[in-house]
């Protein structure tokens, strides 16, 4: 049974990630800080190898990749409010421990770990309204925070890395705004927050006038992508860039929030017109993954929207507990 790298295996798409290796016939290495806990990870039992570790140190990492086939690589501090918070963790974490990760694959002194799925995000582009219409992988980049430039940044070390060694063979994958229910929930992302609110206060709140685009994948959705391009024959995905989204699933933030009205509809939305407001505004094109590894999304933005709220009203978490929010987390 071949053994793959998880790195952030309890996170919220890490979680999603080894239970998928897992009913794919894999055994995964999940390591992880553990900083939310091990919820995600909790009822996988003698199926995985479990390692607490720190992605930014090499000890770590060189006694975890022993003996693995692959590494799908999510460890890092999301968003960039958690960025900006923690600006000397996110460059370690986010950008430095990328050398660390892939100079550990690649030393001949400990033994060549050929293949790495990066889990990338399509906030590399910024705003590109009014410039461009769609974004494919060859648009150009224009990070907007620190978050974005970190993720960019990685990449490159990546890639440069795989100059350097012929057989390291890595695929990046950029994500769009993720939403949808976790093994390891998260409640701080748009279409995620947005039911949460409207639950708890009846109110959306919308910053700006909400026409701003969101190119939105659930989360099952985006772990199966980095499941299926680990499995895809070298040939197709070596050193390439996949966007990874549903072209149905561009909607306006007005728009992804009428949606959650539909379904709760005592929903009161909301606007604040607020100079600093989130500038992102794009539209992915996201066919080069479903031609070259015949990827397709399974969930629709109200799918995904009915899942949420059947979670959370159900009461399997605490609504209010700090863990499924990275925001406000203090990282050293």
């Amino acid at each position: 049974m071949k053994k793959i790298l998880v790195t952030g295996g309890g996170g919220y798409i890490g979680s999603s990630v080894v239970d998928i290796l897992i009913e794919r016939g894999f055994h995964p290495v999940v390591f992880d800080t553990f900083f939310w806990g091990k919820e995600g990870i909790a009822f996988q039992d003698n199926k995985i190898t479990v390692i607490e570790g720190d992605v930014r140190n090499s000890r770590d990492l060189i006694y975890a990749l022993q003996e693995t086939e692959g590494v799908i690589h999510l460890a890092g501090i999301v968003g960039a409010p958690a960025c900006d918070k923690n600006p000397l963790a996110h460059y370690t974490t986010n950008v430095e421990s990328t050398h660390t990760l892939v100079n550990c694959m690649t030393d001949p002194e400990i033994g060549l770990v050929r293949d790495l799925i990066f889990c990338s995000s399509c906030s590399v582009y910024g705003n590109v309204n009014g410039l461009f219409d769609k974004v494919d992988e060859g648009s150009q980049t224009m990070p907007l925070s620190s978050y974005a430039d970190g993720k960019l940044r990685a990449e490159s070390i990546i890639m440069e890395k795989a100059k350097q060694v012929p057989h390291f063979s890595p695929t990046i994958l950029r994500l769009t705004t993720i939403f949808g229910w976790s093994l390891r929930p998260r409640l701080d992302l748009v279409t995620n927050l947005f039911v949460y609110k409207a639950l708890k206060d009846k109110k959306i709140t919308i910053h700006g006038d909400g026409m701003q685009y969101r190119s939105l994948i659930h989360v099952r959705d985006v772990a199966r992508a980095l499941v299926d391009a680990l499995q895809a024959p070298r040939y197709v995905r070596d050193r390439q860039i996949f966007h990874v989204g549903e072209e149905t699933n561009n909607v306006t933030v007005r728009d992804l929030a009428e949606l959650v009205k539909k379904y709760l509809p005592e929903t009161e939305i909301e606007y604040q017109q607020v100079e600093d407001s989130d500038r992102r505004d794009y539209r992915i094109t996201c066919q080069k993954i479903k031609n070259r590894l015949n990827w397709q999304a399974e969930y629709s933005v109200e799918q995904g929207i009915q899942e949420l709220i059947e979670k959370l009203q159900s009461g399997t978490i605490d609504l209010e507990g700090p863990q499924y929010r990275n925001n406000n987390f203090d990282y050293r």
